[in-house]
């Protein structure tokens, strides 16, 4: 039998029987098919790996090398896709890019469309396949930086506005679940005054993980709380996990049947946090649909402007749904524009945890790296998503070429220097990647800076810099270079010390 095959100026590539061409051009070729296979003739090159969501590890390491995966299998089940993990080949979601060192050319393959895509690599073979239907892939060849152009021209379509990211503090990286009303109400009109626009509160307000009500600690009432802040002339902002829920919360309680199970019969566990493993909805499901519907209408009946969607990746894990022909990828797509719609266009939608491509369109901004600390390098982990500065800021940086598609949120900048192990180079790396990604956000209490402090923060957030892309880890900040390399390579030390 006859198959597709495509020449390539380092190699060929090849498809599986059932693929058709769909278009072709200059460097480039549309093809749907289950699996794709390229003879890509970099073998000392290095691979580019695209994560299943916002905290999985993702960028550049050499062919030769070991894949970038996360090592644990309970953390992989959070922070990245378990059903993909491989210990040998390098591996990723979606797409994936391979590159020659010397003359960096490459080739790269992406899903446009599809059930499950993912890709393998090793020093010889680039393979692209969905295992569930056949998708729809572009195959780009030439430089690095003309085959991610390629895949965002043809992802551009989807896409929703980027640019319009707003300033943000959040409550997490200061006050984490111990935040209060009585903790927040001294510091607001202060941080407004800063320059924030969007002033969000962050898990600790709510009853319960499932249960979207304000707890006592904010007067039970989340739609006076968001009147309070909008009364300073921003707006309100809040964290919610839209898609999952703990054990004793009440909608899981009445009504398990709207989660995901697994064949067992048994909840499928969709990931673990605050002590414990944590459930996942069916986004098929006609409960789940309209639970979410109103939720989505109390947010917006509350005043709320601007949502933390966080652990959105739970939609998506491998289960048994009311509707059983539905992927995984499939049922996040489906919550997240019932999320988009429910919510309107006025309200901004940030993604945590959301997968990436199928985010574009839906979600107005998401995370590309995993949660920030004002810690550079943790000494007892070497797990990329691990919440570190450093594991943060390599994969935000990984992910900047996603900036014409989707606001691109790298996580908090911190300036205070009171209770932060980071140094002066490695705050100026974070806020740096943030200025080129456009999203600034802090959560630097206003009583933790210094004057000077304050100062520089409000600066920060007033500028609007113009970007100019130079190469991979390279960019001018309104005309001031920029080199984001450095922070890539492995520290001398753990923490700031001489």
């Amino acid at each position: 039998m006859d198959r597709l095959t495509i020449p390539l100026p380092t190699g060929v590539a090849c498809a599986s029987p059932d693929a058709t061409l769909v278009e072709r051009g200059e460097g480039y070729a549309l093809i749907r098919s289950s699996r794709l296979a390229v003879l890509h003739g970099c073998a000392d090159g290095q691979f580019y790996r695209s994560g299943h969501n916002s905290w999985s590890p993702s960028g550049w390491n050499d062919l030769a090398g070991p894949p970038l995966r996360i090592p644990t299998d309970e953390r992989r089940a959070t922070a990245d896709d378990p059903a993909a993990d491989d210990t040998v080949r390098h591996h990723g979601s979606w797409m994936g890019a391979v590159v020659d060192e010397v003359d960096g050319s490459g080739v790269l393959v992406g899903a446009l469309e599809g059930g499950h895509p993912r890709v393998r690599a090793d020093e010889d073979h680039l393979a692209a396949f969905d295992e569930t239907r056949p998708a729809l892939w572009l195959l780009a060849w030439g430089s690095e930086a003309s085959i991610f152009d390629a895949y965002v021209r043809f992802l551009s379509d989807r896409a929703r506005t980027p640019g319009r990211a707003p300033r943000v503090w959040c409550s997490w990286y200061s006050y984490y679940e111990k935040v209060s009303w009585d903790v927040l109400l001294g510091q607001l009109p202060g941080l407004a005054q800063l320059g924030f626009d969007t002033l969000q509160i962050d898990d600790g307000w709510q009853k319960g993980v499932g249960d979207w009500r304000a707890n006592e600690k904010f007067g039970e009432d989340l739609g006076a709380r968001a009147s309070d802040i909008a009364a300073l002339g921003v707006t309100p902002g809040v964290w919610v996990a839209p898609f999952i829920a703990r054990p004793g919360t009440p909608f899981l309680t009445e009504h398990p049947e709207a989660f995901v199970h697994a064949p067992s019969g048994e909840l499928a566990i969709a990931g673990y946090n605050w002590g414990g493993p944590y459930y996942a909805l069916d986004t098929t499901h006609p409960l789940a649909q309209e639970y979410l519907r109103d939720l989505a209408r109390s947010l917006v009946d509350a005043g709320i402007g601007y949502v933390k969607a966080d652990f959105v990746n739970a939609a998506a894990i491998d289960g048994v749904r009311y509707e059983a022909d539905v992927t995984g990828d499939d049922a996040y797509v489906i919550g997240s524009r019932l999320l988009r719609e429910a919510l309107g266009d006025d309200v901004y939608l940030l993604g945590s945890g959301a997968l990436i491509i199928p985010s574009i369109g839906i979600y107005d901004g998401i995370r590309v790296g995993c949660d920030v600390a004002p810690i550079w390098k943790n000494y007892a982990t070497e797990d990329r998503s691990d919440a570190e500065a450093r594991n943060a800021f390599m994969t935000s940086v990984a992910r900047l070429w996603l900036r014409p598609l989707i606001d691109c949120d790298p996580d908090v900048v911190f300036f205070r220097h009171m209770k932060n192990l980071l140094g002066d180079r490695e705050i100026s790396w974070l806020q740096d990647v943030a200025a080129v990604a456009g999203f600034k956000s802090s959560s630097d209490p206003l009583e933790w800076l210094t004057e000077q402090e304050r100062s520089e923060v409000a600066q920060w957030l007033a500028r609007r810099e113009t970007v100019e892309v130079v190469g991979r880890t390279r960019f001018r900040l309104d005309g001031r270079d920029v080199d984001f390399a450095p922070g890539l390579e492995e520290p001398e030390h753990c923490y700031p010390v001489s």
